[in-house]
């Protein structure tokens, strides 16, 4: 009985890309953005405000909370007359940090001699999956993170609570809640409520809105194409765009892998490890849904690529693909999902023996993934 074990073995490369990726992914975190103390409003809930009585407008206020890279507070010039207002937004910069100095690598006698090890084409383009998987790993975590503590719903605010008003032309101008009218809002683009002495009370969150760009990662198994019942890891991911809450459209990559550590004796037609990747145009729907729980189908159509690494050699393989399926998504937050997918591709075949899924060059590979899917 063969096992997936992708990454076991001798191969220099492979180890060395996966501590380049690790590095990559190390300083990607330490450089993500974390979450600010203000929070947008909206030019359509202002204008609904404005029409409340003064008393009534901060009893229901719809926000979403800042990055620390879009934070309209970050260059807004105070006006000294307004002391309480000077206080609440009163910041600091963060310390310059790390130093241009880099540690150079020494380049060993051994490590020329590991550039040189011949390897299989399936080993190769295993080694360049495992630093993109790395990095796209790295921004969802980065981005789960941040979506996942970040607040976009419903607060209270004191109805003398200082406003930011930003317009159109990104000029600044404060006011306060209760003295807000409909001539204030002219040219405004959105307004911001500062937190720093945490007067605004977190009411409830919105629901998952789908709605803009997506990205998604997931990762699970999916039967090996060797003899026998053996399983390859498989992953994959994409960015696009969700036209409405229901219905959105991806350009995605997905690749699976596995090694078949029994195939002794080593023959000409035993494959020791195979890897399969392909791009693909997904087009996804979210029909149904009960409280949290949503579902719906997903189909791709691209193009793949087979690689198989044998004792004297390696072959490949190449075509069109296709894939159908369905995904189940628990609401998180308001822009995170978690996904479990499951679905058939038809992929093409580049090891010998085949499997009995298997067919004119092709073969069915059912897949289950688990992964975020982040809006």
């Amino acid at each position: 009985m063969s096992f997936f074990c992708p990454l076991s073995g001798h191969s220099g490369s492979v180890a060395r890309l996966v501590r380049r990726a690790a590095l990559a992914g190390a300083l990607l975190f330490s450089g993500a953005g974390c979450l600010s103390q203000s929070y947008e409003v909206s030019a359509p809930e202002l204008a609904r405000l404005v029409e409340l009585p003064v008393a009534e407008r901060g009893e229901h206020v719809r926000v979403t909370q800042q990055t620390s890279f879009g934070n309209d507070l970050r260059d807004v010039s105070v006006p000294y007359a307004d002391v309480d207002v000077a206080l609440l937004v009163a910041n600091y910069d963060d310390p310059a940090y790390g130093s241009k100095e880099r540690r150079s690598r020494r380049y060993t006698e051994h490590d020329a001699d590991d550039d040189t090890d011949a390897e299989g084409a399936a080993e190769e383009a295993l080694a360049a999956a495992v630093v993109v998987v790395a990095t796209a790993a790295t921004a969802a975590v980065t981005l789960g993170v941040t979506e996942g503590a970040r607040f976009d719903g419903w607060v209270r605010a004191p109805e003398q609570h200082p406003v930011l008003l930003v317009d159109r032309y990104g000029r600044h101008r404060w006011e306060r809640l209760a003295s807000l009218d409909t001539g204030d809002l002219h040219d405004v683009d959105h307004a911001v409520l500062a937190d720093f002495s945490d007067d605004l009370e977190p009411l409830e969150r919105h629901p998952l809105d789908r709605s803009g760009f997506v990205y998604q990662l997931e990762f699970g198994a999916e039967p090996a194409p060797f003899e026998g019942p053996s399983l390859a890891v498989s992953g994959r991911g994409g960015v696009g765009y969700m036209p409405s809450q229901h219905y959105g459209f991806l350009l995605g990559a997905a690749f699976s892998t596995a090694r078949d550590d029994q195939a002794v004796p080593v023959t000409a037609d035993a494959a020791t490890l195979s890897f399969d990747y392909r791009v693909f145009l997904q087009a996804e729907a979210w029909p149904l849904h009960a409280g949290r729980w949503h579902s719906g189908p997903y189909a791709e159509l691209g193009y793949g690529w087979a690689l198989a690494d044998y004792a004297y050699g390696s072959r490949d393989a190449s075509g069109p693909v296709a894939a159908l399926g369905g995904a189940l998504q628990l609401d998180w937050t308001t822009r995170l999902a978690l996904t479990l997918r499951a679905g058939v591709a038809a992929l093409p075949e580049a090891d010998s023996r085949g499997s009995p899924l298997t067919s004119g060059g092709y073969r069915l590979a059912p897949a289950l993934t688990l992964g975020v899917s982040i809006y």
